[in-house]
């Protein structure tokens, strides 16, 4: 019998599994294992302890944190109490904060550190119900170590009655950084006065300020006191381990509360409210149920591939996400151990060579880089290392693609097969490269998957396209990436490539139960034949109970049972494997009424080594146009190579033979021979020297591109170069 909520799987689990590791944490340079029995134990104390604290069945409570051990432990815990959690990043800014706290209608933060908690406090006046802080790690405040409670480091304000250096570059930053408070003891704020009224001029001085009285008046309002382990005008703040310790103490009384309340749990109890990325419009809170999250966690492992209790999963993606947090669950369901990690290459590839993991759960920015990554260290060798992996390269790649024919794994979207000398050639292509190929993929491409640990059975693949060229790059260097498509509002998977018959352009056939659709655009029901494109609508227990306070934009994507995913994308000509062209919102109209998919667009043009970011624009222009950010160090050795001098990024992107250069990368790649319709091939373009970024509100915590905020900060480059 399935398992019907998240509760039943972690008891499951912890019986089944009890002596077998559930994570894994760095320490030092080795990972420490917390058995299944062990992660439960933690579950139960926290779990007890928000309890104990007064949180009951109900409660929404915001967790803002990346991926760690007590992000799951915390989860899985309010889940267990029949509570809501509110997930967020911990990178988040503080009207973000503000905005999930306050619309989820949250009693509680439970925050990472000290980043996301100067960021609570810039706006903790705008969250009247927020009752208690809960800190998975300690702040820093200056005081004597003798008075502080758990969730504080202290750091001394003085060395021998004189103030610490700490202190008074602490005291500085917080005029040079506006957004940067000052945690201070009620017995630092004495000392701070004091020396103040001995030094204040002398500080002043060195600050630029007018006087004493400015720095009073300025340094005060940044100042927060501790005055027995809370700050005035904020509610009770405990530290993740006081929490745990109350837990462990009502626990060994005999509390059975949170065993007891976890059984009474429904499939249609509410458990999370997740915050869409908002890329196009305001973030929507999607509400999940324990019958969503199960749908993914008893049918993704047994549709994606051969996933058991002995495998190793390492996570490099933030838990706050419903694609990492699904696959946590996943491996808790079926036994597997989890490390953590980060898609930061210092951290990453020594983690890959000492946890040797054998799946991983990644985004296609990971493969672009590891992708840059392998070609310039090709690059940068001899030319017989250069001639070498190249050579092997176009074996492999014409290899695998007679192969692909012949195993029927090369999507069709026009016919039912391949026609009989497409067949001949493709057997006479293996035949004739199968030896090579084994010798370059063991001479060479074994050296690469090594750098992975060399125990990786696949790799899965999500949150946005994988661009082509890099399926067919790592597809030829034999390293299995499962593409799968899904989203917040399905909890999330609804299709994913298989281990065993991987059909590559393609995020593979709706998982076990879940049903799939594609509906013309106009008329939405109607369903296109297969092979044609359309909107994709979606059917299954995966699909989410509805937007948070949100009714009428719920009932605008619900229909019969059916989501509307908003998303275009066509089956192949056989029905069983679906593609993804774009979004319905990101659809451009030109100003002569063709409408054009800017996905695909883009990912032909990130395919030149020289760019690393492309938006197409042209909404109601008379042609299209590109936003560019350059790859600079690709671009700086090819500036190198032609001996050109500039004297900062922005001189040199105004260099005319720059701008030939993509001018001509642009041509060579968005042209009819890629298969491109002529008012497609018809582009300017604008060469930006900043990065998109989150801190100016670009990027969305998912770091996708926000779009209409990307479109009305450059209209006018768009309007320039869409003439």
């Amino acid at each position: 019998m399935a398992l019907r909520t998240l509760n039943e799987m972690l008891l499951n689990s912890r019986d089944k599994f009890r002596d077998r590791p559930a994570f894994k944490v760095k320490s030092v340079e080795r990972f420490e294992e917390i058995s299944f029995g062990e992660f439960y134990k933690k579950v139960e104390q926290f779990g007890t302890g928000i309890l104990e604290l007064g949180f009951k069945k109900g409660d929404h409570i915001g967790l803002i944190s990346e991926n760690r051990l007590e992000w799951i432990i915390s989860d899985l815990a309010i889940i267990g109490i029949g509570a809501v959690d509110v997930p967020a990043s911990g990178n988040s800014f503080a009207s973000d904060i503000a905005f999930k706290l306050s619309h989820s209608d949250s009693i509680a933060a439970i925050l990472e550190g000290e980043k996301v908690f100067t960021e609570f406090l810039k706006v903790s006046k705008e969250l009247p119900n927020i009752k208690h802080i809960i800190l998975l790690e300690p702040v820093k405040v200056f005081s004597e170590p003798g008075e502080t409670p758990g969730w504080i480091t202290a750091v001394p304000f003085r060395t021998n009655e004189k103030i610490s250096k700490s202190f008074y570059d602490r005291i500085c930053s917080t005029f040079s950084d506006s957004s940067i408070p000052l945690l201070i003891s009620e017995e630092a704020k004495l000392f701070l006065g004091k020396y103040i009224s001995e030094h204040g001029k002398e500080l002043s001085d060195s600050l630029n300020l007018a006087g004493v009285a400015e720095l009073k008046k300025k340094l005060w309002q940044k100042i927060y006191i501790v005055n027995n382990g809370n700050i005035d005008n904020l509610p009770p703040i405990f530290s993740f381990s006081q929490i745990t310790d109350i837990g462990k103490k009502c626990l060994e009384k005999g509390d059975e509360r949170f065993a007891n309340i976890t059984l009474k749990a429904f499939p249609d109890d509410l458990v999370t409210i997740i915050y869409t990325s908002g890329t196009t419009s305001d973030p929507k809170g999607v509400m999940l149920t324990h019958r969503n999250f199960m749908h993914n966690v008893n049918n993704v492992p047994i549709s994606i591939g051969d996933l058991n209790e002995r495998d190793r999963f390492l996570s490099v993606l933030p838990s706050w996400h419903i694609y990492e947090r699904t696959v946590e669950y996943c491996a808790i369901g079926i036994g597997a151990s989890t490390a953590y990690s980060k898609p930061f290459k210092q951290i990453l590839l020594p983690d890959l060579l000492l946890e040797k993991p054998t799946l991983m759960c990644t985004v296609p920015r990971i493969w672009q880089s590891l992708y840059k990554g392998i070609l310039h260290k090709v690059k940068s060798g001899g030319k017989l290392q250069q001639l070498l992996f190249f050579k092997s390269l176009d074996i492999a790649k014409k290899y695998k693609h007679a192969k692909r024919i012949l195993e029927d794994t090369l999507p069709l979207f026009e016919g039912a097969q391949f026609s009989e000398q497409e067949i001949e050639n493709a057997k006479e292509t293996v035949k004739r490269l199968s030896f090579l190929f084994k010798v370059s993929n063991k001479l060479v491409f074994k050296k690469i998957r090594d750098m992975l640990g060399g125990e990786i059975k696949f790799a899965i693949s999500g949150g946005g396209a994988l661009p082509e060229d890099i399926d067919i790059f790592f597809d030829a260097l034999d390293v299995l990436v499962l593409e799968g498509y899904g989203l917040t509002e399905t909890s999330p998977v609804v299709a994913g490539r298989k281990q065993c018959n991987p059909v590559i352009f393609t995020v593979g056939e709706p998982i076990l139960e879940t049903s799939i659709k594609i509906v013309d655009k106009e008329i939405v029901d109607f369903e296109v034949p297969d092979g044609l494109p359309g909107i994709i609508f979606v059917k299954g227990d995966m699909v989410m109970k509805g937007y948070y306070k949100n009714e009428e934009r719920t009932a605008e994507v619900m229909k019969d049972g059916w989501f509307n995913t908003e998303d275009l994308g066509k089956k192949t000509y056989n029905g069983k494997y679906l593609k993804i062209i774009g979004r319905i919102k990101d659809t451009i109209v030109l100003a002569g009424g063709e409408n054009v998919e800017p996905q695909p667009l883009e990912d032909k043009l990130k395919e030149s080594p020289y760019i690393n970011i492309a938006i197409v624009v042209g909404q109601d222009k008379s042609r299209l146009g590109a936003l560019i950010v350059p790859d600079f160090e690709t671009l700086k050795e090819y500036a190198q190579e032609k001996h050109l001098n500039y004297r900062s990024n922005d001189d040199l992107l105004k260099n005319k033979e720059i701008l030939s250069l993509f001018q001509q990368e642009q041509k060579r790649l968005i042209s009819k021979e890629n298969g491109f319709q002529p008012f497609e091939v018809v582009m300017g373009i604008a060469l930006l020297v900043d990065e998109f970024s989150l801190e100016k509100g670009e990027m969305t915590e998912s770091l996708k591109l926000k779009r209409f905020v990307i479109h009305e900060k450059y209209q006018e480059e768009i309007d320039r170069i869409c003439k």
